[in-house]
């Protein structure tokens, strides 16, 4: 008795929660039936345990939609990481076509090719991401597939049970006979209202059932789509490994082929070495010219900013623009519009060359060829530079910060001019192999910095 209690109050609670499904009346006006016997000993178990049943159902429904969003929303995300890294390949394999035409090989074309196998690899993963997640939404479908297939059994022998035992006990709870054997008026309608409510009741299980059956074949229908998808995605994952492995089998044979010319990859690195520290040297006797012109305007003994290799005694307004463009590190916009990053500042291992290293002073963005040059800050243009391996380049001052700009094919600004910042002062240069590229250096005082921790993270 005291379980019964307790199994319709739970029942009552989780209806009002839910008040949706509009059953919480019909369980409040029957709490006046536990003093009959008829009601409390062959309906009100059997009905509570179907109650117990719909509700256990309308959990996992709602479970289960709540569980296929966040699916879907995860899914969503894998789906246009994935787009963007098949249109990165897409556009590497587009400027890899094109120096094709070129039968010489070189190391722009295997730096393409590595970061072609670079980002296949991220995509190879990302198929692994999906089949993860579709893996975990078919685990999670098949128990609930399960869960409804139980419940619908047990709702069917319950409501087999009723239908049987309403049969078998037809004559001994004949309708009329248990209205008129009511103590009084109050008592019929009392009465009246239990056979009410119990035809409805019985509707109501047989409308269960056929929810139950109309759901578990959705989720069916979903968990057959989901193992559908899972095959189509294994299937693209193989077909991007194949290409992988054919990328790698290509890029063995090109850095083969490019060992074979150690001569001349040495004779470039030398020169390319040489006008490095030219255009390093160019750079640091100009920022020492304006360390010294400023110390002179200022006064030296009075000057306050200093770096590691030297001091530059700043007026009150290039303190303020040298302060300003420290506190934006991380924040500085790209020297194009659009570009990407193809060497990174530091010493490195060459490529090809065994026991080779290379040093970039900067930082190398690959653009469009024609693509116009901007300052990343704003500032005043110290020099126009000439070198034959960065051809035309600009030094801009920011306080004590200075910004470079090479490998420029058209100069727009001159020495004295002030600018600001993203304003265009020139144009990229394009090599002989095609490629248009922009070299960035940033200076405090004479000591580098990487450029990579001043501009935005794209």
């Amino acid at each position: 008795m005291i379980r019964i209690h307790q199994a319709k109050d739970s029942i009552e609670e989780f209806i009002m929660r839910f008040n949706g499904l509009q059953w919480g009346g019909y369980i409040k006006n029957i709490s006046f039936i536990n003093n009959r016997s008829f009601f409390l000993n062959h309906l009100t178990c059997r009905d509570t345990e179907v109650l117990r049943l719909l509700m256990m159902s309308v959990v996992v429904v709602l479970i289960t939609s709540r569980g296929g969003f966040s699916q879907t929303a995860g899914k969503g995300d894998l789906e246009i990481k994935k787009e963007q890294l098949v249109k990165e390949i897409d556009e590497i394999q587009h400027e890899l076509d094109k120096t094709k035409k070129s039968k010489k090989v070189n190391l722009n074309q295997l730096a393409a090719l590595r970061k072609q196998i670079s980002t296949r690899e991220k995509l190879i993963g990302n198929y692994n991401s999906q089949i993860r997640e579709i893996d975990n939404a078919i685990t999670s479908k098949v128990r609930v597939v399960r869960s409804l297939d139980r419940e619908l059994d047990t709702l069917r022998k319950n409501y087999a049970n009723m239908i049987y035992y309403a049969y078998k006990h037809r004559s001994a709870y004949d309708k009329l006979l248990f209205l008129f054997s009511a103590k009084d008026f109050n008592d019929a309608f009392r009465r009246l209202k239990y056979i009410k409510r119990y035809n409805a009741y019985r509707r109501m299980q047989a409308a269960l059932i056929g929810d139950t059956q109309s759901d578990l074949k959705k989720q069916m229908e979903t968990l057959k789509s989901q193992r559908k998808n899972k095959k189509q995605v294994l299937s693209e994952q193989e077909e991007q490994r194949k290409k992988l492995a054919t990328e790698k089998v290509n890029k063995d044979k090109m850095a083969k082929t490019l060992s074979k010319q150690e001569k001349q990859l040495k004779a470039s690195i030398d020169k390319k070495k040489k006008e490095q520290e030219k255009l390093k040297k160019q750079i640091a006797d100009l920022i020492k010219k304006e360390i010294e012109a400023a110390k002179k305007k200022s006064g030296a003994s009075s000057g306050i900013a200093s770096t590691a290799s030297g001091s530059l005694g700043m007026t009150p307004e290039a303190a303020a623009l040298s302060a300003s463009f420290a506190s934006n590190q991380g924040k500085l916009p790209w020297p194009v519009s659009k570009g990407e990053l193809t060497g990174t500042f530091g010493e490195h291992e060459h490529p090809v060359l065994e026991n080779v290293k290379t040093k970039n002073n900067g930082i190398d963005i690959k653009t469009a060829a024609g693509a116009e040059v901007r300052t990343v800050f704003k500032g005043k243009v110290v020099s126009i530079i000439s070198n034959p391996g960065y051809h035309k380049a600009v030094l801009i001052k920011h306080g004590e910060f200075f910004t470079v700009y090479s490998h420029l094919a058209v100069v727009k600004v001159k020495a004295n001019q002030e600018v600001d910042t993203k304003q265009i002062i020139g144009s990229a240069f394009t090599d002989e192999t095609g490629e248009t590229s922009v070299h960035l250096e940033i200076w405090k005082g004479t000591s580098l910095l990487n450029p990579q921790n001043w501009i935005i993270e794209k």
